[in-house]
């Protein structure tokens, strides 16, 4: 019996493995997760002057080309280096700006400060934004913004308030924030943020994954059951067999895929380190363009190493595993009972309905689980089998529960697997080999009622 449980398994993840249908999608899935991760790198290649410099030239006739430059640098500073933008003084005149620009077609742009013979606080200077084609938005409207902090600054200034006390004025205000409730760390807002990028980072594979098991489990036995080669298989195995067999094969692919995917993006990040520089070339330009930055990336990396949430992860990642084999057994048991007794992959499509809404459920769950901190209702639900497995992290990320919680929500989930593999056993065998669904659910009833 052991030999024929290894050879349907064996073969049930061959079968699925050694097609030609798995091999062209991963080598897609391959593709476009490589492509994705190294998205601009691609888009460059494929022409455009992407890193030539776009040049801000400042005709200034008022005098004020010292604060508009310090405004876009300390204020707008993310704004040049996502449009590669600069800044600069020249000393031609708007003509021969005009001429160069029109004649190289160029990005440039120049920002005219026009002298203007009655000077009032309402009204310092005329300004003109020049170029070739169409300012992109935002770009557009941050220099515009800089433009009226500009004269600001000169209406100010003209009011006689010398430098000194417009330097005070503009002084950004250090907060002392005092949090009386004592149960708040100081640390919390970041491990929110670390908490939330975890969230996603795990809710998407997991509901992806399931969603094949689910489809896989149901067109197989559908397939079986549709070609009639069910009958020949359940006369050499027992249905305990056949049913165990599906529930591995099944599995196993799952994780397969699974690691597929991690390995395909492990590559396409190895590819994007190797041509644009991935992530140290952005922390390198950070640190380029503010050298205290350092110490502030530093002071994160330590304040994750030595705050709760990493502690957490070391003592929650083990369990998450378990919890999630469980979640993938569970929704493999529920599937496999629920195809058994469906003639068809239209009626198996309409019969998942209830598991595809407890996946939903807990989906959206976990998103809403960062917003709606504390909700009695949503760390309820997270010892609730089917939803627990993908809302019992992410609640335990985010320190709603405890890890007490999440063995709690463990061992609810193996009982229901239990169950299931119990009681649906009964009603695997009666819907195996019907291909009615006349009085079936009166079978079903009797299957599971019987000793």
């Amino acid at each position: 019996m052991k030999n024929k449980f290894s050879f349907l398994t064996r073969e049930s993840i061959k079968k699925k493995i050694n097609t030609k249908a798995f091999k062209i999608i991963n080598l897609i899935l391959c593709i476009i997760i490589i492509g994705v991760i190294n998205l601009d790198s691609i888009v460059k290649f494929f022409g455009g002057d992407f890193n030539e410099l776009v040049k801000i030239y400042v005709v200034d006739e008022v005098g004020v080309y010292s604060d508009f430059k310090n405004i876009m640098s300390n204020s707008y500073l993310d704004v040049l280096e996502n449009y590669n933008a600069e800044v600069v003084e020249t000393d031609k005149t708007l003509d021969e700006l005009k001429e160069n620009i029109t004649k190289e077609e160029t990005k440039d742009i120049i920002v005219y400060f026009k002298e203007i013979e009655d000077v009032s606080f309402e009204k310092v200077f005329d300004v003109e934004f020049i170029s070739y084609e169409y300012i992109d938005g935002v770009l557009y409207q941050n220099l515009l913004n800089a433009v009226n902090t500009t004269k600001a600054n000169a209406a100010l200034k003209l009011a006689s308030i010398d430098q000194s006390t417009l330097d005070e004025v503009y002084k950004g205000v250090e907060v002392n924030r005092v949090i009386l409730s004592e149960d708040v760390k100081e640390d919390e807002e970041f491990m929110e943020l670390i908490g939330s990028i975890v969230t996603i980072v795990f809710i998407i594979p997991f509901f992806l994954l399931i969603v094949l098991i689910v489809q896989m489990i149901g067109a197989e036995i559908n397939e079986e059951k549709t070609s009639r080669s069910m009958e020949i298989i359940i006369s050499s195995v027992s249905p305990e067999v056949h049913f165990m067999s599906k529930l591995i094969s099944s599995n196993v692919f799952a994780i397969v895929q699974g690691a597929l995917l991690l390995l395909y993006a492990l590559i396409g990040s190895i590819i994007r380190v190797f041509t644009s520089g991935g992530l140290m070339s952005s922390v390198n330009n950070v640190v380029a363009s503010n050298p205290e930055s350092v110490g502030k990336i530093n002071e994160y990396i330590n304040l994750f190493l030595q705050s709760d949430i990493a502690s957490k992860l070391v003592m929650g990642i083990p369990l998450f595993i378990v919890l999630i084999l469980l979640s993938f057994l569970a929704y493999s048991l529920l599937t496999g009972i629920l195809a058994s007794i469906t003639t068809s992959m239209e009626d198996y499509n309409q019969i998942q309905t209830p598991v595809m809404v407890f996946l939903m459920l807990g989906y959206f769950l976990a998103i809403y689980a960062s917003l709606f901190r504390g909700s009695t209702f949503i760390n309820v639900m997270a010892y609730v089998p089917f939803i627990s497995g993908i809302l019992a992290p992410v609640m335990y990320t985010l320190g709603e529960i405890t890890i007490v919680g999440l063995i709690v929500s463990i061992l609810l989930l193996a009982v229901v697997c239990v169950l299931l593999y119990k009681y649906g056993l009964k009603v695997y065998k009666v819907g195996i080999l019907n291909y009615s669904s006349s009085n079936l659910w009166k079978k079903i009833y009797k299957a599971l009622k019987a000793k």
